[in-house]
């Protein structure tokens, strides 16, 4: 019989970048089902763009090298067909505060206007600064090279937008889930712009505002109302849908740094979860042979075992890295996981499966058993 445990594989935008084509999907979706994968999370939004026929946001430029280009077919729609036909779920992962990647604004006049153009129209600007993304407590807007521009978690208006890009993709695609990823500040001092000030009350990191022991914990309130209102108005909206997260892996460092806190949208305080299950991102950002980060075997054992015992009864499916250069590294995890009790696991991402070519090493190994993703019983 079938083991009951998702395994499931983030594909970013990255895992195919350079190569846009149906025909890539087609290789992920036969390499995924081969290795015996039952759930991808699909990255369809990166920095407030679609990989989808999206009613609020432009096109990705990335498709076709021109933001808003629609490049002749629809990857979401595509891989949907393809991963359902081959029995395999379909979780669309956007990024949530993330408006564009660098510090320079993004191409203007596209249909949809791009995000960064709404915030701006929406709340104004300071000295040339929009004043809905997150500022630095130097008065400076986040960004870097490597760093995205993100909208301030304060704002009801971009609140009020991820809703309506969550409802077109339920609505207009047959997808399985809702994966989240950058539902965090960008760091510890970055709530320090105008959107934050007027909604807090009180000048960033002074008196706790009105309601609030301390500024911080106003700060992950912000965070918190966003996941909260993903749970309850867009996980209604059609049956069995999978709301998840991708998580900070080290839960004191989510909860002080970047103001995320996952231990509450899964009711661990107060029996109260808005959210179906989330995903600690418990690997390295650069891979050595052998490995030689912080994220050893039995810190992730740990660290799993302690999210897995502060569950409230919902899911855990620990984020295991591809990059390794032995199987090994992989197989372990996938087995404390299993010894651990969770609902399963997830593997980042696909690219390192393919450069290390590990598909026969799942298939044949902790894969060789068939597996169905486990239901959720706590809602339609």
């Amino acid at each position: 019989g079938a083991m009951v445990e998702m395994r499931a594989v983030w594909v970013s935008r990255f895992d195919w970048l350079g190569d846009y084509t149906p025909q890539k999907i087609n290789e992920i979706v036969d390499n995924v089902a081969y290795a015996g994968f039952n759930t991808i999370f699909f990255q369809v939004r990166g920095e407030a763009d679609a990989f989808y026929n999206s009613a609020y946001e432009p096109w990705s430029y990335r498709l076709t090298g021109t933001l808003g280009q629609d490049p002749g077919w629809d990857p979401l729609g595509y891989l949907i067909q393809q991963a359902h036909a081959a029995g395999i779920q379909v979780h669309a992962y956007i990024n949530v505060y993330t408006v564009w990647l660098g510090c320079d604004p993004p191409p203007a006049g596209t249909n949809p206007l791009h995000l960064y153009y709404q915030i701006q129209q929406a709340h104004g600007t300071t000295n040339g600064k929009l004043n809905g993304l997150q500022w630095y407590s130097n008065g400076n807007v986040v960004c870097g090279s490597s760093e995205y521009q993100r909208s301030s978690p304060a704002s009801v208006f971009v609140d009020n937008h991820l809703m309506n890009v969550a409802t077109d993709l339920v609505t207009h695609y047959d997808i399985d889930g809702l994966h989240l990823d950058h539902i965090r500040y960008a760091g510890s001092t970055t709530s320090c712009d105008p959107v934050s000030a007027a909604a807090a009350g009180v000048s960033c990191f002074s008196t706790p505002p009105n309601g609030y022991a301390s500024y911080e914990d106003w700060q992950r309130a912000q965070v918190n109302g966003t996941v909260w209102k993903f749970y309850t108005q867009i996980v209604p909206q059609k049956a069995g849908l999978w709301l998840s997260a991708a998580v900070w892996p080290s839960y004191s460092t989510g909860y002080n740094n970047y103001f995320q806190d996952p231990k509450s949208w899964l009711g661990f305080y107060d029996g109260e979860a808005y959210i179906d299950s989330v995903s600690p991102m418990i690997y390295p950002g650069t891979f050595n042979c052998p490995d030689n980060s912080g994220w050893t075997q039995s810190v992730w054992y740990n660290t799993v075992a302690d999210y897995q015992s502060e569950s409230n009864g919902r899911y855990i499916i620990p984020g295991i890295g591809t990059g390794y250069c032995t199987f090994s590294e992989i197989e372990t995890r996938i087995n404390m996981a299993r010894s651990i009790g969770t609902a399963g696991h997830a593997l980042f991402s696909y690219r390192g499966l393919k450069n290390n070519q590990y598909f026969d090493d799942l298939h044949n190994g902790p894969y060789a058993t068939p597996a169905v993703v486990p239901s959720i019983s706590w809602h339609p």
